[in-house]
């Protein structure tokens, strides 16, 4: 394993130790893929424990190394002579070193060979010129209900012992080792091997945890493994990790958050039965949680461009599995979730996925398959079914469509189909300008014009949601196009009784009616709203219980109609310990979604401005910028995806001036350090006004904004022979980045692009954003757009 990089990381240092087979090196068993944590302990803990939850058929099942030392029983951290260092890790891949005593060296590693096998090798070197005695064991505990469950011994054919950890769920794991046996004290917790260390000598042993359903293809399994050359295999693992960037800022936390994110990303997309080529990203693999969840459309965008810098035909292959499942109008489903899900259209940020994923491949055969895929999509997005007021402003149908916690539609429980948003409007225009960009380069003329028209509409139609007063973009009703606040109109009636308003409001609005109460159970009711429209007519309008959101006892429903004056509300089938409330829509949140028309360049020079003085004002936190400015918030969260976007934004703002986005990327980046600290792993999102996770432990959603980083470094690796670079350059200390053999050293005074011919670019420090190839015989850049 010479070939990963060398770290010297304390266990209270940032990391993510998180392991899964590669799915680069191995095949991989969507139906049952188990996946590992390494725990390195301090104090009374365990020095070293490998842990999972079998997908959570377990509590917890833990396996700790236990060294029998000259009358000494060494497993906890303070026992050991030294602590434990992270040295190297990979997909699929740990090694840890430390001293079980002052002469004895061990190098712990630990693999998940497969879906269903683990396993850790411990080399020890004798420092000593004394011979050395000892035993070492693997000590199982299986948590399941709150309860430990016994383990047992098994006798094996030839003699020693496997150790059986029972039935988990429809699992029956088996350990077993180089050499394993019961120990003198016949435990049933573990099974162990002598080891004799000649002086100044070397030893190592092997143990595998093997998991299916039949014990004895468990056992198979296991002593295949065992029978394997572990060493051969590592360097497999070794080379394949030779596609990560490692990137060098002189910062130990950042370099480690960054290098963990790049780990966790490759685990977590696998090559799933069915889908040919195409890749599947699980954000969920690494969570230990038994959800297969799909990726959304932000997790994707997120994650497919820091796929594309490490791995071209997977980040292409993911944006081709999702238009593989388009129907003949363009639909793409949109639900993130599989069984039972509801039917929403995908998000539309596919061309600017596509695009971007180009500008790390140059695969214009790529771009040739998806361009007619996606125009249907962008065009299915325009569809009038979409549009129910014809506007040329479409509406979210779903809320799992906007990628983050709306407070307008999580607080105010409006029903997003009812209200226009600005950032949908801004991803819509993305799209255009996107395919635009492709139609362009590849040479389709007559279209690269008629998308040309699209984006000049979507402006305009984006131009109309700008509030002057508020000198920002608004969201507004679908119907009147006003952005109303929240009026009460009954608060907490009876659920029995029909309440008799007389509500004249100043302006029309949709009314939401909240029903509370009943705890977990979902009454049968008839809701009537009776009141007077804008044209003086008439208006009862009927839902019944169905026709709400419900959410822990509490429903809500948003009118379709728009009141002038609300006469009376009735609930027939309610009784008394439900209670209803009544007020108009809130729309005047303000959020992220109406800083989106920044990223898609669909704002004007002073709007854009104004924009920018707004995240300033209103956005700016701890962690870069929340999601919202809404005060009543208490919990404000961001996520990488909308880091990288914003970041993007601030970069196109600025014309490619990395110094826009740097501190945006430095605090989430800060964020992550501290809750990597704290949690051992990436969180789906993070708390806004504070270092602390949310959401989902282990989710893909959570990594660090890859792409982003890449961009503010100046820095793109197309191939060995071929690197983007150049540009303003903000970090406080010189950067080095090492990918497929090349190394582009970055500094306040130039760059330095080292190839792995030798040859050798140097570009001052003004040079801008340009090609570098590995051409000795000619200039070594020429400048050029993306």
């Amino acid at each position: 394993m010479s070939d990963l990089r060398v770290w010297q990381l304390e266990p209270s240092q940032p990391h993510a130790l998180q392991i899964a087979a590669d799915a680069r090196l191995t095949a991989i068993d969507p139906a049952d893929d188990q996946t590992w944590e390494v725990a390195p302990g301090l104090g009374e803990r365990a020095a070293l424990a490998l842990q999972t939850r079998y997908g959570g058929r377990a509590g917890l099942v833990s396996l700790v190394p236990l060294w029998q030392v000259a009358g000494r029983v060494i497993y906890q951290a303070q026992q050991y002579a030294a602590p434990v260092i992270i040295r190297r890790f990979a997909p699929a891949y740990v090694q840890l070193q430390t001293q079980l005593t002052a002469d004895i060296d061990l190098r712990a590693e630990f693999w998940a060979m497969d879906s269903h096998a683990v396993g850790g090798r411990f080399s020890l070197r004798n420092l000593s010129k004394s011979a050395q005695q000892f035993r070492f064991e693997v000590l199982a505990f299986v948590g399941m209900e709150g309860q430990e469950q016994a383990t047992k011994l098994i006798p094996m054919v030839g003699g020693g012992h496997a150790l059986a950890l029972g039935a988990i769920g429809n699992l029956y794991p088996m350990v077993m080792m180089d050499g394993g046996a019961a120990g003198p004290d016949a435990s049933s917790h573990k099974i162990g091997t002598d080891i004799a260390l000649e002086a100044e000598g070397q030893a190592s042993v092997r143990f595998v945890c093997a998991g299916l359903p039949d014990p004895r293809a468990a056992l198979d399994v296991a002593q295949r493994w065992l029978g394997e050359n572990w060493s051969k295999r590592f360097a497999q693992v070794g080379a394949a990790a030779q596609v990560l960037p490692q990137i060098e800022t002189g910062d130990a936390d950042v370099d480690a958050t960054i290098a963990f994110g790049y780990m966790q990303l490759m685990q977590s997309f696998i090559k799933a039965p069915g889908r040919g080529t195409f890749p599947a990203l699980l954000p969920l693999r690494m969570s230990g949680n038994p959800a297969r969840a799909m990726a959304s459309a932000q997790v994707a965008y997120a994650t497919g461009l820091a796929g594309a810098s490490v791995d071209a035909a997977w980040a292409q292959g993911m944006v081709r599995s999702i238009l593989a499942g388009q129907q003949d109008d363009g639909w793409i489903d949109g639900a993130p979730r599989l069984g039972n899900r509801p039917v929403y259209l995908y998000p539309p940020i596919l061309a600017r996925l596509a695009w971007s994923i180009f500008q790390y491949t140059e695969d214009d055969a790529f771009l040739r398959d998806v361009f007619a895929p996606l125009q249907r999509f962008f065009e299915r997005w325009l569809a009038a079914d979409l549009d129910a007021d014809g506007d040329g402003a479409p509406e979210w149908q779903a809320s799992g469509q906007l990628g983050f916690p709306s407070h307008v539609v999580a607080g105010n429980h409006v029903d997003v189909r009812t209200f226009e948003s600005p950032g949908l409007i801004a991803y819509l225009l993305s799209e255009a300008s996107s395919l635009r960009e492709i139609a362009h380069y590849l040479r389709e003329d007559a279209l690269a014009g008629t998308l040309a028209e699209r984006v000049e509409q979507l402006k305009a139609t984006l131009a109309t949601f700008w509030n002057v007063e508020k000198s920002r973009f608004v969201y507004r009703d679908r119907d009147t196009h006003a952005t109303p606040g929240r009026l009460d109109i009954l608060k907490q009636g009876n659920g029995d009784e029909t309440h008799f308003v007389a509500y004249a409001l100043p302006q029309p609005e949709r009314i939401i009616v909240e029903v509370v109460g009943g705890v977990q159970h979902t009454p049968k009711f008839t809701l009537t709203v009776s009141g007077v429209g804008p044209d003086g007519e008439a208006i009862h309008e009927i839902a019944d219980e169905r026709a709400f959101v419900w959410q822990t006892g509490r429903g809500s429903y948003t009118t379709d109609a728009v009141f002038a004056q609300v006469d009376s509300i009735q609930c027939d089938g309610l009784v008394r310990v439900y209670q209803v409330s009544a007020y108009t829509a809130d729309l005047t949140p303000f959020e992220v979604d109406a800083l989106l028309p920044l990223w898609s360049l669909g704002a004007s020079p002073e709007q854009a401005d104004a924009l920018v003085g707004q995240i300033e004002r209103n956005f700016w936190n701890t962690s870069g910028i929340s999601e919202t400015a809404e005060p009543r918030v208490e919990t404000p969260t961001i996520s990488t995806f909308f880091i990288t976007i914003l970041g993007e934004a601030l970069l196109e703002h600025a014309q490619g001036d990395a110094g826009a986005a740097f501190p945006l990327l430095e605090r989430f980046l800060m964020t992550q350090i501290g809750v990597l600290r704290q949690s051992k792993a990436f969180m789906e999102y993070y708390r806004a006004d504070r270092a602390e996770g949310a959401g989902e432990r282990g989710h893909v959603a959570g990594l660090p904004p890859l792409h982003l980083l890449l961009r503010v470094l100046g820095v793109r690796v197309i191939s060995p022979t071929k690197v983007w670079t150049g540009g303003p350059f903000p970090w406080g200390a010189p950067v080095r980045v090492t990918q497929h053999g090349v190394v582009i050293e970055r500094a306040a005074a130039g760059t330095r692009v080292t190839f792995p011919s030798g040859h050798i670019a140097e570009l001052p420090a003004d040079a801008p954003w340009q090609a570098v190839v590995d051409a000795p015989e000619s200039p070594s850049g020429a400048s050029g757009d993306e």
